[in-house]
């Protein structure tokens, strides 16, 4: 399944859009695929699956709180009944073998009797070997990711900036608000490279109406969380010429005076 947060959310509408972990283009959900245990919130994180529609434009098929979905979870447990049925039939099968042929293979039958608990349980036995390895490589895989965007957002905080790189100036008096800026005003690199510089849609509607790419968004780093977090800049133009702070996820705006 993807990951993501929850970027917009209309109540009214019961539609909204995920910004997707690692991916440029958000996610459109309604709310009759969510499966969530509790309120829909503004940036939720969140686990879906995806597919595009008739134009061309990705949406979920299902939302929940969990890694795991609803519809492999299912599967799962049809997997698993179809097992225990097949293996039913076949203990059937033997046991009517066993007693046609009593007379005749009775040391044969007795020998596959004493092997078939133990070709079972190392049947078992791999199987649950192979789910606690995919379960362990899941979750690596994962810590793994949150641990290089922490390392990113920390670096970007706490680090100097060497020679060639951008000398954040004091412009809001926050020191991560401030270096963004110079990131911004120098190219990069940002902390998030596959969400920072991407277009801002501007859907909420709270800053100037203005032609598709004019807006982009870049993180503002906040000290102490693992993820981008609720706060970010946007700028217009190119190269930017205005400059919008938002510190509670598109809630708000107010305009930045940037040289």
């Amino acid at each position: 399944m993807q990951s993501g947060e929850i970027k917009h959310w209309n109540q009214s509408q019961g539609y909204g859009f995920i910004d997707v972990d690692d991916q440029p283009e958000d996610v459109f959900f309604h709310i009759s695929k969510v499966r969530l245990s509790q309120p829909i919130t503004v940036g939720q994180r969140v686990y879906f699956n995806s597919e595009r529609n008739d134009k061309n434009q990705l949406q979920a098929t299902e939302v929940t709180s969990i890694a795991l979905s609803i519809a492999e979870s299912s599967a799962s447990d049809s997997t698993n009944h179809s097992l225990k049925h097949n293996s039913k039939k076949a203990n059937a099968n033997r046991h009517h073998n066993t007693n046609s042929n009593s007379n005749s293979n009775s040391n044969s039958n007795n020998n596959n009797n004493r092997a078939n608990p133990n070709k079972k349980s190392k049947l078992s036995t791999l199987f649950s070997l192979i789910a606690i390895i995919a379960v362990a490589v899941y979750f690596f895989a994962d810590l793994k990711s949150s641990l290089f965007a922490n390392d990113l957002a920390t670096s970007s905080q706490t680090s100097s900036a060497p020679t060639g790189e951008a000398t954040a100036t004091s412009i809001t008096g926050d020191a991560q608000i401030d270096r963004t800026i110079a990131l911004i005003k120098q190219g990069g690199p940002f902390p998030y490279p596959n969400k920072d510089g991407t277009s801002f849609y501007n859907r909420e509607g709270r800053l100037p109406s203005q032609s598709s790419g004019y807006y982009r968004e870049y993180t503002v780093p906040t000290p102490g969380v693992s993820h981008r977090g609720a706060r970010r800049i946007v700028t217009g133009g190119n190269p930017p010429t205005v400059y919008y702070l938002t510190l509670d996820h598109y809630n708000s705006f107010s305009k930045l005076e940037v040289d």
